[in-house]
Parts: C-alpha cells; sequence; structure tokens
C-alpha cells in the first residue's frame, strides 16, 4: 500500500501544478502571453489590408507587419487587448489602415477603448461589436464605413462616455438607442 502512495502522490501533484508556458489559448511571444484570439483579430485587419499593402510594396514581401506592431496597444496581465489605437494609422510611407473591420471584432471582449477614426475603413460595422461591452470609447468617425449602423451596437452604446461616428456613409435607419445626434454627419447619397 506504502508503494502505491509513493507514486500517486507525486502523480496528484504534477496535475495539480500550473504547466510551463502560456496554457491553452494563449500564445507566447518574447516571454509574454497572449491571448490567441485577440491576436487573431490583430491579424485579421493586417490580412484585410493586404491587397492594398501588395500593391504598394509591389509583392515585396520584406514590408510585412506583426500584430503587435500594430500602432498602439494595451494589455492586461492576463493576456488580453484592453486599448486598440489605429487613429490615422500609416503603416507605411505610403499606406493608412484600410480594408474592413474584422468580423471577429467582437472576440475583443476585454477591449475599454478602440479608436479606428480618420483612416480608409470600409465595408460595414460588423454585428459583433455589439460582443464589447466593456467599451469606454468607440472613435470610427471619418472612414469609409457604409451600409446600416447594427442593432447589436444597443448592447453596448448606453454605457458609452464617448462615441464619434460622424463623416462616413452609414445609411438610416439608425438604431433607436443612438440619439440622432451621435449619428453626426453622414453621406448618404448611395443609400436605398
Amino acid at each position: 500500500m506504502q508503494k502505491y502512495l509513493i507514486l500517486i502522490i507525486p502523480l496528484l501533484f504534477a496535475c495539480t501544478t500550473n504547466p510551463e508556458g502560456c496554457g491553452s489559448g494563449y500564445t507566447d511571444i518574447n516571454g509574454k502571453c497572449y491571448h490567441q484570439s485577440d491576436l487573431d483579430v490583430l491579424q485579421d485587419f493586417i490580412d484585410n489590408s493586404s491587397a492594398t499593402i501588395s500593391m504598394i510594396w509591389d509583392s515585396d514581401t520584406s514590408g510585412s507587419i506583426e500584430p503587435l506592431e500594430l500602432q498602439i496597444q494595451k494589455w492586461d496581465e492576463n493576456g488580453r487587448l484592453t486599448k486598440l489605437w489605429f487613429y490615422d494609422y500609416t503603416l507605411s510611407d505610403d499606406y493608412t489602415m484600410s480594408g474592413e473591420i474584422p468580423e471577429n471584432i467582437g472576440n475583443l471582449t476585454q477591449l475599454d477603448t478602440l479608436n479606428l477614426a480618420f483612416n480608409q475603413l470600409s465595408g460595414e460595422i460588423p454585428e459583433s461589436i455589439g460582443s464589447l461591452i466593456n467599451l469606454n470609447y468607440l472613435y470610427l468617425y471619418k472612414n469609409k464605413l457604409g451600409g446600416t449602423i447594427p442593432d447589436s451596437i444597443c448592447n453596448i452604446f448606453p454605457d458609452y462616455i464617448n462615441f464619434q461616428i460622424y463623416e462616413n456613409y452609414l445609411c438610416p435607419p439608425y438604431p433607436s438607442c443612438v440619439p440622432i445626434g451621435k449619428i453626426g454627419a453622414q453621406d448618404i447619397s448611395n443609400c436605398p
């Protein structure tokens, strides 16, 4: 019996201690753990703009950008992205952030600040933006965003301290939770 206890005790200890490294769902980059789904959203920003980057750099891959190199980011002690600041973001001398906001933007569940203003972002605001329930700042103004504002924004709008979305191509009807004054001037000339 004592022989079995000697074998079982180290096994129990091994099962209750934390494994080396970052753990499931995290990636180690230079000795720091980052949540993989947050890194995936950053990579999608890069991938959504890659066609434009390739045209500018004539398919020169030496100009590739890594997710952690994208402008201003703040990560918490749990490896989650809390601030993403792409205001008037230039990735190279010839290139400003363009493409679409990734569909998976809602995976950034710990984000409290999202600033994508003064870029060339196009397409629609993804429905998943309504999952960003910790946002205090949402700046999407002066882009080329079109379509309608998703109703999911009502999941987060009442809690906003700062919200600016003016000078896009966003079409009415606008979600009832957002006062018309917060929508600001929109170019609706191409709206149905």
